[in-house]
Formats: C-alpha cells, structure tokens, sequence
C-alpha cells in the first residue's frame, strides 16, 4: 500500500524510468533493479527540490536518501 505522496513520486519516476513497464513500489530498490540511473537522479532531485521549495545540501545528497520511493519521501516529503 503507498501513501499519496509515495505515489506522486512512484508517477513520477515510471513516466522517466528506464523501463516504463518496471513494476515499482515504495521499497523497490531505484538503482539496484535499475529503475533510475545517473541521469533519471538529477531529475528526481530537481522534483524533489521543487516540492520543497529549496536546493538540497550535498549532504543530503546521498544513495540512502534516493535508494527507493518510501526513502526519498522519509527524507524529504514528509
């Protein structure tokens, strides 16, 4: 089961993945099941700064915090 927002950005990433047709969920790992790669992150941080209304740190950007839907959202969404 997702949260709005964890489908908000699951919508997201699909209309951008590598493989459209993926099946993705809250915990499927982002770049392990390559569902993103180095490109596709740039436009998930952007989505995400945009949601939040300012620039992310370095520090937060980090593999933990984009590993999957559910980790960006404790990050960053909630």
């Amino acid at each position: 089961m997702c949260t709005e927002r964890e489908q908000e950005l699951i919508d997201f990433i699909r209309a951008r993945a590598r493989n459209r047709s993926a099946t993705i969920t809250p915990t499927t790992p982002l770049f392990k099941d390559r569902v993103l790669d180095s490109i596709n992150i740039l436009g998930l941080i952007g989505y995400v700064e945009a949601r939040i209304g300012r620039k992310l740190s370095a520090r937060e950007i980090v593999m933990a915090n984009f590993a999957s839907v559910r980790d960006v959202v404790r990050a960053f969404l909630v």
